[in-house]
């Protein structure tokens, strides 16, 4: 076999696992959106509102490309759960943030067991390594993104 066959065959595997990966990922959204009582766009939202603990109504509109209209009816709906809050922005009285509130914990503990887990397959790898890996994600969600995208327009 030659090497440039040898390398498709190899990337293509290594595709494959990307693929399945997703929808692994795919997979525990749902079954965590279902556990908490919320549609996969709220738990993505929550995902976005909790990594800095707020966000603005518009950048989760743009991030999730969704309508104002959607993003209110999603707030509402995290609102209630008591997950999020809204809040007036102090510097620019038109905005509004949306913090999440500590019941977001909740969500948190059913993927703990998952950042366990991915702590402990990295474990071995060197830093060089783990280096490589996060450039070669970062590389793998360019063109997901781009995708996504041009679907969207």
């Amino acid at each position: 076999m030659s090497r440039g066959s040898s390398k498709a065959t190899v990337a293509a595997k290594l595709l494959d696992e990307a693929r399945g990966l997703s929808g692994d990922f795919d997979r525990l959204s749902q079954t965590v959106a279902a556990k908490v009582g919320l549609t996969q766009t709220d738990l993505l939202a929550m995902d976005l509102i909790s990594r800095d603990n707020e966000v603005t109504a518009g950048q989760l509109a743009r991030e999730l490309n969704l309508t104002t209209g959607a993003i209110t009816g999603l707030i509402d709906r995290l609102q209630k759960a008591g997950l999020a809050r809204r809040v007036d922005d102090p510097n620019d009285r038109r905005r509004v943030l949306v913090r999440a509130t500590a019941k977001e914990q909740r969500i948190s503990e059913l993927y703990r067991p998952l950042a366990l887990g991915l702590r402990r397959a990295i474990d071995d790898y060197s830093e060089d390594e783990l280096a490589l890996l996060t450039e070669f994600l970062r590389t793998l969600r360019s063109p997901l993104r781009a995708t996504t995208e041009s679907i969207s327009r």
